[in-house]
Formats: C-alpha cells, structure tokens, sequence
C-alpha cells in the first residue's frame, strides 16, 4: 500500500516500477476492447485454475474480490495476483464535505460533484492570507460550478466552454452580470495569452495590471486537464488549478505515423513525466491504449460490489454476445452491428442472431441490413461449441480481474500528471503546493479525485484588480 499526502513527497519511480511490469504482465485482461475480448483470445488467456477458484464463490464473495478478499485455499498464482493488485493500492486523503448543502440541481450526481469541489475551493481559501478574488472556470457547461463559486465567495468568474449552445444556455439560465460571464472558446495551449486578455477586458483591469486568477474545472475532459497543467506551469496570471479530471480514454492520439512498429497508437498527453515515458520506451508498453484509459476512467467498486447474482448474468450475457457477434466478422469486413431490444435469456445461434442486425456500411448512403450467411451461422456455431453454455459466466470473471485493475490503472494515470507538475515546476524554479484528493463516495460519481496546484511564490500577492 503507498500513501499519498500533501506534506510527504511521493515516490513516483518506486510505484511506477513496481506497477508496470505488473499491469504488463495481466494486459491481457485489459487491453482489448470487451467487444473484442472473443476474438482476442482473452478467454483462452484466462487460467483454468481461476475458473475453478472463482467457481467456488457465492455472489457476495464474488463481489468483494476487488475489494480485497483472499483465500488461502486459492491456487498460488490467483493468490499472487490479487497480493500485487493490494499492495499497489495508493491511499489517498478524503475531503468530506462539511454540513449539507443546499440543493443546486435535481441530478444527485452534478450536485454532490458541485457542491464538494466548491466546498473543496472554500477549503483553500480559509487557509490564504490573501484568497484569488477572480476565478476561470475551464470547460464550464452549464455553468453550475462558475455560478457557485462567484455566489459562495462573492467574486468575479470567467466561465469558457467550446460548446457554443452550452454558452448560450449559461448565458440565459444564469443572468450574466460584470462578475460572472460566460464565452465560447476551445481551450489549448493557445489560450493563455487571450484568457488574460479577456479577464483584463471584462474585469475592468488596468492595462498595466495583470489579473492574476485561479483556474477550476468539473469534468476537466481527456486533454483539458494537462492545459489547466500547463496553463499553471507556463502563465504568472494563473495564480493556481483545481481541476477533477476524466474521461482519459478521449485524450488526443498522436499522427499515425508516430505509431509503434506492432501499430499500437501514442498519446500525446499519456505519458507525461520521465520516470513512465522511460518505462514505455524501455518496451512497456501496455498501457498506451484506449482500453487501459478507458479502465482507468470505468466505474468503480463501489458500482461492482452491490451487484446481484440475476445483474451479473445479465452483463455476462450481453458482453459474451457482443464479443460472439464480433468474432463472427471478417478482418475489414465493412459492417455495423445494431442491437436490438429483446434479449433472449438463451445463448442460441438463432437468439444471438435475432438480438443483433448486421448492416452493410454504405459510402454516402442509408445502411441497409443484410442477412446472415450460412458462413456466420457455421462460425456461431462453433464458437458456441468451444464456450457452452459457460461463455457468459467467463466474461462476467474477465470483467471482475477488470474491476481489480480499475484503481491501479486509474492511480497510473492520475499520478503520472503530478509527477509531471512537479517535475516541469521544479525545472522552472516554480516553489509550488499540491494536493491529490478524493471524494469518499464514487458510488454517487467514479471520477471523485481533485487535482490542486497552488504557487507559494504568489500566495501572499495582492489578487486584487
């Protein structure tokens, strides 16, 4: 178990080395899309002697296998696994947030989300001598967090999103004033430069003063988070970040031509520091996928662990039959699969076949369904013979060894960023406090963690403009 703490550093190069070589060795479990996972031969990578273990299991053990249950009676190598998915666990401070909070919207998801990241930035601010008395709020939406932070701390907020519609929404739902505006940009590394051109313009700064913000951010989306990072690395006005990152499986890929040679595809924001980018170009390089992002960012355990036994068939059902229609295509045969909604309880070639349409992809035109072939039939057919009637039960056990990575591949991500923040700040002679916490219920939202970067060289300064 490691532990994160805001006052004790991190040993970023002992994680890393101890997690990689891990997660290599099991990306087998992760690396392959679950539509994908029949005909990447994920079930034939499954060990006979797991089956058998995780045969034993009533559903609430079967539950719990991702929080940490452990059976001396297991075969060694199930044992070692789960051993190296506990002791990679990171431990991170919980901000709880204090007293109940007046209900801002009727999703309980947005509300909780709204209510302790804002009760988070009171947080910061209790312990300023001098706290920012202008805010920029990236990808802002509907602008629940900017109208909450310019109430609850009665200062000037900037919200900016690329989606022009939400703007206007914002702009009709939450009366603009001088202190709280909204604009339609698409936030780069280009932005900065305007960003404080139009906190100067709209906050009525002086020319020669320097309107210096913090940066906030729900749902920081793929790449938007590394630009609050480096907005914060690179600008003096950008005082300090407090950002909840997600969606990583949508960060940028990088041109097709950067690609691997076994034609495995780069991020441009994944891998960040030096310690992860040396362990990828050393040849580990499991990790650089969407289907490791997109674990990372996945529901949690808290989601897993209240599963009844009628919902894991139903998920194993339905991944086993989406897996069998995949497995069924030709390599580039140009198709799409639609469901339909009836899903016979029976794993049948002819049930497996009613529940899907095959439909040819047609440039320019209507897709128009096709029928299948005998040759799909005769496929099915053996696929069915090889897995029985046990498929559904084995792919709801894949999804289990998925949920014991989630937190692991998640803490890869996560602290790759910090690693980054603080290398890149101790390379600019920045002295700077960070914090890496989480919200204690991922059952209301997965994506619970806040990121925060403040500058000490800039705490005592004068924000006001």
């Amino acid at each position: 178990m490691f532990l994160f703490s805001e006052t004790i550093p991190f040993d970023y190069r002992t994680y890393f080395a101890a997690a990689i070589p891990f997660l290599e060795q099991y990306s087998w479990i992760f690396r392959y899309n679950n539509t994908k996972f029949i005909r990447s031969g994920v079930l034939e990578a499954l060990p006979r002697e797991w089956i058998v273990d995780l045969d034993t299991l009533s559903n609430a053990e079967f539950n719990t296998i991702p929080l940490g249950l452990y059976k001396d009676s297991w075969c060694s190598s199930f044992r070692e696994f789960l051993s190296q998915v506990r002791a990679l666990q990171v431990e991170y401070e919980e901000f709880v947030e204090r007293g109940e909070q007046p209900r801002i919207t009727n999703n309980e998801k947005k509300h909780y989300e709204v209510t302790n990241l804002s009760s988070f930035i009171a947080s910061l601010r209790s312990v300023s001598k001098d706290p920012p008395k202008v805010y920029v709020d990236f990808g802002c939406g509907v602008g629940l967090l900017t109208k909450r932070v310019n109430e609850l701390f009665d200062v000037k907020v900037l919200g900016i999103d690329g989606n022009a519609a939400l703007i206007e929404q914002c702009n009709k739902t939450h009366d603009a004033t001088q202190d709280l505006q909204f604009i339609q940009h698409f936030i780069t590394n280009d932005s900065f430069a305007s960003i404080e051109r139009e906190l100067a313009k709209r906050f009525d700064a002086p020319n020669t003063t320097t309107v210096r913000a913090a940066v906030v951010g729900l749902h920081a989306c793929a790449d938007l988070s590394i630009t609050a990072i480096q907005c914060f690395l690179q600008c003096g006005w950008c005082s300090s970040i407090t950002i909840m990152p997600c969606c990583y499986h949508l960060m940028k890929t990088l041109p097709e031509e950067t690609s691997a040679p076994n034609g495995e595809i780069g991020f441009k924001n994944f891998p960040l520091c030096d310690e992860l980018r040396c362990m990828v170009a050393a040849g580990n390089r499991a990790l650089v996928c969407k289907s490791f992002l997109r674990l990372a960012c996945q529901q949690t355990t808290a989601r897993w662990q209240s599963l009844t036994v009628e919902q894991h068939l139903q998920h194993g059902r339905t991944m086993f039959r989406r897996g069998l229609i995949d497995a069924l295509l030709e390599a580039g045969e140009s198709v799409r699969v639609g469901k339909l909604k009836q899903i016979p309880e029976q794993t049948t070639v002819d049930n497996v076949l009613q529940q899907f349409t095959l439909r040819k992809a047609e440039e320019g035109a209507t897709a128009q369904e096709q029928p299948w072939t005998e040759h799909h039939r005769e496929k099915l057919t053996a696929l069915l013979d090889r897995y029985g009637t046990d498929g559904p039960r084995l792919a709801e056990y894949v999804e289990c060894l998925q949920m014991c990575l989630q937190k692991i591949c998640e803490n890869v991500v996560l602290l790759d960023r910090m690693c980054y923040l603080e290398q890149e700040a101790k390379r600019g002679g920045l002295q700077i406090s960070r914090k890496l916490v989480r919200l204690p219920n991922d059952r209301i939202t997965p994506r619970c963690f806040i990121f925060h970067a403040s500058r000490k060289d800039q705490i005592n300064l004068n924000t006001q403009n």
